[in-house]
């Protein structure tokens, strides 16, 4: 029998914090997994935001070849295989939980479990662990697979008491991060590792809003208690008000970035300090700088090699045809991501550039873009325009993302001619649904999203 699955989605999980963590902390559960397995600290996801993110991931596609993206959000196109189908096929049991989020895109199959939807705020640290160990020794039919999308990195973040110190970190953030280690070790307890593979990823990072200078330090992450009473009011003002809601939202934010903006004027910080402090949910400019886009990848368990560690760049959509391999199952032909399984045995592996795009806004027409990452250099453009909001990073030389070379003309010509070859052929305005688009965007203003 094929072995059990879980299958842990940290929402909003940088690969440099989760780095960080087990570079300096090496007992804590995390290192102990990596020990255990195979990391990829260089994995890009294939878009800035989870709904994206998770058509390309399940998929093994880029986004605008699902369906799921048009002029507006839409469900996945029908035609498409996901990586559940070839589960099922294989004779895998779909277990797991999902916020409430997940039941409008249409990609994910019918679980088994009739109780895998939770409130957005969900999260391992405040019950969702919990409520997966039961479920999985519940005696689940194997080989089962279970995803678990914890929310808990999600703004707005809240830390316990218990790990509300600075032995755990300066921010919330890694504060959070240590936390939600504290309870993944109590998931490993429960989990028969000689019979499980354990995946650790995420569909994309943040921006961490708090920084600690020589005489300052500033926190500008959201205030918990206040977007969840938003957020539970929000569903109850009747749909006519909307447009009042939004104006007076928009007009709200404009104000809070003016406050910051005042604030960051009399501080010496870096480009990509201030960029971090100034983002907002209602930014109409749209960027994909890594604190985005670079997650972590973790494989371990049955048959998985043991303390490996990777640095060449993969990407998201290469996750499920690498599982496979290790699983015996035939993977999908016609998918754009890669079995990376002759990485992991050493042998020589070409990089693939990693197509990158941005998440729409809801309340506003949003100024997206698209681009592609390579370990050399990183590019991204408006998404209609090629000549518009061009920026291009040496990321060898300027990790920060601080110096814009978009004046080279010989390299961004090369960098379009790459992205065109990904792009060519495909467009995302597929036929839209209108009745579809509405609810997916209703339901992702009653999440905050905008």
């Amino acid at each position: 029998m094929r072995p059990n699955i879980l299958f842990l989605i940290l929402d909003s999980l940088r690969s440099d914090r989760f780095i960080s963590k087990l570079e300096n902390e090496p007992n804590s559960n995390f290192s102990q997994l990596k020990k255990d397995g195979v990391l990829f600290s260089t994995t890009i996801s294939s878009a800035n935001a989870t709904i994206l993110s998770w058509s390309s991931l399940f998929t093994s596609k880029f986004p605008f070849k699902t369906g799921i993206r048009s002029t507006r959000f839409n469900k996945l196109d029908s035609k498409i295989t996901t990586s559940f189908d070839i589960l099922k096929k294989n004779g895998y049991s779909i277990f797991g939980y999902l916020p409430k989020l997940s039941e409008t895109v249409g990609l994910f199959p019918e679980f088994e479990n009739s109780d895998y939807l939770y409130d957005f705020y969900g999260g391992l640290t405040n019950g969702l662990a919990e409520k997966s160990i039961k479920k999985i020794n519940s005696n689940l039919s194997e080989p089962w697979f279970f995803l678990l999308h914890a929310m808990d990195l999600h703004q707005p973040i809240t830390v316990s008491k218990n790990f509300d110190d600075t032995k755990y970190g300066d921010t919330s953030y890694d504060r959070k991060l240590s936390e939600i280690d504290h309870y993944v070790g109590k998931i490993i307890q429960e989990i028969d590792m000689k019979n499980t593979i354990f995946v650790i990823t995420s569909d994309h990072g943040d921006y961490i809003k708090s920084v600690k200078t020589l005489n300052t330090k500033l926190n500008f992450d959201q205030n918990a208690k206040n977007e969840m009473l938003i957020s539970k009011f929000s569903k109850f003002i009747p749909t006519f008000l909307n447009p009042l809601k939004d104006k007076i939202f928009l007009k709200l934010e404009k104000q809070k970035n003016k406050q910051k903006s005042k604030i960051l004027d009399n501080l010496n910080l870096r480009e990509y300090e201030k960029r971090a402090l100034l983002s907002g949910k209602a930014d109409k400019d749209h960027f994909l700088f890594d604190e985005l886009i670079k997650v972590p990848f973790l494989l371990c368990g049955i048959n998985i090699p043991k303390n490996i560690s990777i640095k060449q760049q993969i990407r998201s959509i290469d996750i499920f045809p690498t599982l496979f391999d290790f699983l015996q199952i035939e993977s999908k032909s016609d998918t754009d991501g890669v079995n990376l399984k002759p990485l992991i045995d050493g042998m020589n592996f070409p990089e693939n550039p990693a197509y990158i795009e941005s998440n729409p806004l809801v309340l506003q027409k949003s100024n997206d873009v698209i681009g592609i990452r390579t370990s050399d250099y990183k590019y991204f453009r408006d998404k209609n325009n090629p000549k518009k909001r061009i920026h291009l990073f040496d990321l060898r030389n300027d990790s920060f993302e601080e110096n814009n070379l978009s004046l080279n003309q010989n390299l961004v010509d090369k960098y379009e001619k790459i992205l065109n070859s990904l792009i060519e052929n495909f467009s995302d305005d597929v036929d839209e649904n209108i009745h579809q688009s509405d609810e997916i965007e209703k339901e992702l203003r009653k999440l905050g999203y905008v």
